[in-house]
């Protein structure tokens, strides 16, 4: 990998103060692997993933409608019909967020967020499900990890078997994605990164019951560059064809072309298409770049999240960071 990749990505640790940050690239048939921060190594430490993980549930109803158990069209009726609103919203408006299903399953203000997940119980969940009448804008984009929760949640109940065990049976598995789960605990303790707030402080590890289709999963950089490598065909023509399809626009409305399954779509210059999908829990941050026409991609999983007034400049995003990498590899060419 070139200096300048190098450079770039040692700054941002130290500017930004994060203890660990893991790098995986994959470029002209090749995959980098590094570990910034603390001397760790990137095939081994496991990393709250946050949103990222809605890619998998959005892969998951792919993978069932390529094999007629669900449509695209379904209704949440078909699975729900205890729910209100389950006659107005369609599986794949859940999959893009565009259902109209309010963001987060809280009423009111959250002045605690780590308090109100570790609270959060199956009754919660089913009680502000029940308590939607009908949703508010079906059909425009609004970002809603309800939503996602919902898919992941119907889907794994439609199979008859927990929403963990239907990604693993359908996605990880296949894909030797071995290292991928939704509990800590699934690892040895010395392989967990800890995670830090934006004043640096350490922080209890993820859980949010009931929400794990929105981003409860855990995983490391060789895992992760191994379902991006899977997007770019180099896994098969079956999961390629399969995984073309989340990343190509869901709808063919103008405003809606930025939105694929569960992922964002773009576009730029220097690498062309691509899709990605960032992620954030109370201490550790991650995006994940597939360059479908470039043929590249980059994973970033970090074990620190930005302070506020850090959202406001882009030399603190790692979103950011992963779009320069992607154009010095277009540029070096």
């Amino acid at each position: 990998m070139n200096s300048q990749i190098v450079g770039k990505v040692e700054a941002f640790v130290t500017r930004s103060a994060i203890p660990q940050l893991d790098l995986g690239i994959w470029h002209n048939g090749a995959l980098y692997e590094a570990s910034f921060g603390n001397d760790k190594h990137p095939e081994v430490d496991v990393f709250e993933i946050g949103s990222v993980g809605k890619t998998f549930t959005a892969t998951l109803l792919a993978v069932l409608a390529e094999n007629n158990v669900v449509s695209f069209t379904d209704k949440v009726d078909r699975f729900r019909p205890d729910l209100p609103f389950s006659k107005d919203i369609t599986l794949l408006q859940l999959a893009t967020h565009t259902s109209g299903l309010p963001s987060n399953p809280f009423k009111g203000i959250v002045l605690n967020y780590e308090k109100a997940l570790r609270n959060f119980s199956p009754a919660d969940y089913n009680g502000f499900l029940n308590g939607i009448n009908k949703p508010l804008k079906t059909g425009k984009f609004s970002y809603s990890n309800l939503g996602m929760a919902l898919l992941g949640n119907i889907l794994a109940d439609h199979l008859g078997i927990s929403y963990e065990n239907a990604v693993k049976k359908y996605i990880l598995a296949p894909l030797a994605m071995t290292d991928t789960h939704l509990s800590p605990t699934a690892y040895d303790v010395n392989r967990v990164v800890t995670g830090h707030s934006g004043k640096g402080k350490a922080v209890p590890h993820f859980h949010w019951s009931c929400m794990e289709p929105a981003g409860v999963w855990r995983s490391t950089a060789k895992d992760m560059m191994v379902f991006l490598i899977a997007h770019l065909g180099y896994s098969g023509e079956l999961w390629g064809n399969l995984l073309d399809k989340t990343t190509l626009p869901a709808f063919d409305e103008p405003k809606l072309e930025h939105q694929g399954l569960a992922w964002q779509l773009s576009n730029n210059k220097e690498f062309g298409d691509f899709a990605w999908h960032n992620g954030q829990t109370l201490g550790q941050k991650s995006v994940a770049v597939c360059a479908k026409t470039s043929g590249s991609a980059v994973v970033i999983l970090s074990n620190k999240i930005p302070k506020i007034w850090q959202l406001f400049f882009t030399s603190y995003s790692i979103e950011n960071l992963s779009f320069d990498i992607l154009e010095s590899l277009g540029k070096s060419e």
